[in-house]
């Protein structure tokens, strides 16, 4: 039995090796970043794939465990401790050195996680084996570990993935007739930070929130010049104009300005994601009130598609919900 001197100095040994071990899980995922890079057809084209989003959290979260308890005697808390402890630093520090913005990472947290802990349970699993194999055994099941990271490289670069078309929806239900609220469909300006509601996407993942949104023109073929915050604008081209029914459009984006001021690894317009088309819908219903029904359609070309696609309801339609808010309180 030990005492409690000899197991507080042990959790304090544990606590510098994670320290050095943080310094070397983030130089390792920095190098596998970067072999991704010379590999793959650059950091935009992998920076949604199989390799990032579960290859590197397993080999952290089994290096964790593996570096911090080489011998294995530090108990079961050790292997939930090590990843959680050293496998978020990596991802936070290593998306600043990247310059990742809060949207990548938030959305690769999830995944991260749990397969840090696979990464770091494989490893418990073959501690407790290693008293019963041989060297050359041990050997074989750390490669075994290193193959999970070169299979999900194989499969990003040997695989395209499929291209599936999503469409988010949110709507509200106004106390006015269609008359009332067309107009504010074709002007919103001077938007105030206190207008809208409280939504993931803009007050938790920092997207901006949208300015102004003017129409400029009259019918198929007009503009709506649409600005968020004080950088990003973006242009909504009309292809549907029925008046106080139907407003439809075609994203366009003439500048880099979302990337820029969101995150630079995701363009509205980009590999993995195309916005292409939004637009209003406004119904009548009994006693004076209107349906008003907004849609933004779009293209997800990653290996997650439905996982991109849970994202897009959560950020897309955070965004419409806020836009529908404000036009209510206009109204």
């Amino acid at each position: 039995m030990q005492n409690a001197d000899e197991t507080s100095g042990q959790w304090k040994w544990v606590g510098l090796r994670l320290i050095w071990v943080f310094l070397a899980l983030l130089f390792v995922a920095l190098t596998l970043n970067f072999l991704a890079y010379v590999i793959g057809e650059g950091v935009a084209a992998l920076s949604i794939s199989l390799t990032l989003l579960f290859g590197i959290p397993y080999i952290l979260g089994a290096l964790a465990a593996f570096l911090t308890a080489p011998n294995g005697k530090l108990g079961g808390r050790h292997y939930t401790f090590a990843p959680l402890m050293t496998v978020p630093l990596v991802l936070v520090v290593g998306g600043l050195i990247l310059r990742e913005g809060i949207v990548c990472i938030m959305m690769a947290f999830p995944l991260w996680i749990p397969m840090a802990f696979g990464g770091s349970l494989t490893v418990r699993k073959l501690q407790k084996m290693r008293a019963k194999r041989t060297t050359i055994a041990s050997v074989f099941d750390a490669n075994i570990i290193a193959c999970v990271f070169a299979l999900l490289l194989a499969i990003d670069l040997l695989h395209t993935p499929q291209t599936e078309r999503f469409t988010v929806t949110r709507s509200v239900v106004l106390d006015a007739e269609a008359g009332e609220i067309w107009p504010h469909l074709l002007d919103l300006q001077d938007i105030q930070p206190a207008e809208g509601r409280w939504n993931f996407a803009q007050n938790v993942m920092q997207i901006p929130r949208p300015s102004t949104a003017v129409v400029q023109g009259q019918g198929i073929g007009a503009v709506r010049y649409a600005k968020w915050g004080s950088h990003i604008r973006f242009e909504e081209h009309i292809t549907q104009w029925e008046d106080e029914q139907r407003l439809v459009w075609v994203f366009a984006f003439p500048d880099d300005s979302i990337s820029r001021y969101t995150d630079p690894h995701i363009s509205p317009d980009g590999d993995h994601l195309k916005i292409l088309e939004g637009g209003y819908v406004l119904t009548p219903l009994p006693g004076g009130r209107t349906k008003l029904t907004l849609h933004t359609r779009y293209d997800a070309k990653t290996p997650i598609n439905l996982y991109a696609a849970l994202w897009g309801e959560i950020a897309l339609g955070g965004i419409q919900s806020n836009i529908l808010k404000i036009i209510e309180g206009r109204v």
